[in-house]
């Protein structure tokens, strides 16, 4: 059977929005023009603009207002200052080109000595068709001056969920309770997905803000495996999704499925089929998702 193409940010803001265990979950989000903008800025203060079919944080901006002035900063670069909207907007187009663009809320995340993080939630299957089973987490701590926590832009750093949120603050009690509440968030968001279609794993990129509350960014077909492994403390889950990659690659081989039958899907829409890849891939070449990268 024929692959589906891939969603991208805005269409898959769109799926999971009408899913009610995700929507309250998900910033508000539109698609990128000057009026959305605007309007967006007056309602939240601080914005993300970013491409729809985008990955690894690239093209990535976050927009505020300062002192009357619009203030833009694109990836790791340093903020520019803009007198008006209209100025601000020529900037941002000429790092849009002709690529469509979506302006999000800002979500007030949580931060880990100065620096904000979000946390990775790794889904996997063990066969072709076969449950969801939770095979880790990791925090992703932003780089210096970064507005992405993409650790190889930002240059960041990777830290066990539970070392990251002592460091925020919270007790161990606290910690326990958030990790079981993304554990089971991310098992319904993973069914959600097979409702489009169905993949051998997902990682889904999920905020923690200021307050608690939990937001859901972004969803990767083609997570990153040694993510995991820049962890210290993530070295179990990385050996444990490895061998579930290769549980799931010979449950596939046995029952004679053709690698179109389990792909990994590119951030383009392009499918890249698995058969004959016998390690992980390593990096998130399948974000997809509606949020902040």
């Amino acid at each position: 059977m024929a692959r589906k193409p891939e969603l991208g940010k805005w269409l898959l803001y769109r799926f999971f929005a009408r899913n009610l265990s995700a929507r309250k979950h998900l910033p508000t989000t539109r698609k990128y023009n000057e009026k959305a903008l605007a309007a967006m800025l007056q309602a939240y203060g601080a914005v993300y603009i970013k491409p729809a079919a985008g990955s690894r944080g690239r093209g990535v901006m976050k927009v505020w207002k300062r002192q009357g002035r619009v203030i833009v900063q694109h990836t790791v670069h340093k903020p520019i200052a803009f007198s008006t909207l209209g100025e601000a907007c020529t900037y941002i187009k000429r790092l849009q080109g002709d690529r469509v663009y979506i302006v999000q809320q800002a979500v007030h995340l949580l931060h880990v000595q100065g620096r904000p993080m979000d946390v990775r939630v790794m889904m996997q299957r063990e066969r072709p068709g076969g449950k969801w089973l939770y095979s880790g987490m990791v925090a992703k701590v932003a780089g210096p001056h970064s507005i992405v926590t993409n650790v190889a832009l930002s240059r960041g750093a990777v830290m066990s969920v539970d070392r990251a949120l002592r460091q925020a603050g919270w007790t161990t009690e606290q910690t326990e309770r958030m990790k079981a509440r993304l554990i089971e968030l991310a098992h319904e968001w993973a069914k959600h997905f097979d409702t489009y279609q169905p993949y051998r794993e997902l990682g889904f990129d999920i905020a923690i803000d200021t307050r608690g509350r939990i937001w859901l960014l972004e969803e990767n077909t083609g997570p990153s495996h040694r993510l995991f492994a820049k962890s210290i403390d993530g070295r179990a889950d990385y050996r444990r999704i490895q061998d579930r990659w290769r549980r799931y690659e010979r449950a596939r081989r046995s029952s004679g499925l053709h690698a179109r039958s389990t792909p990994t899907a590119g951030p383009s829409g392009r499918t890249r089929g698995c058969q004959g890849a016998p390690r992980p891939r390593v990096n998130d070449r399948g974000t997809v998702s509606p949020g902040t990268y």
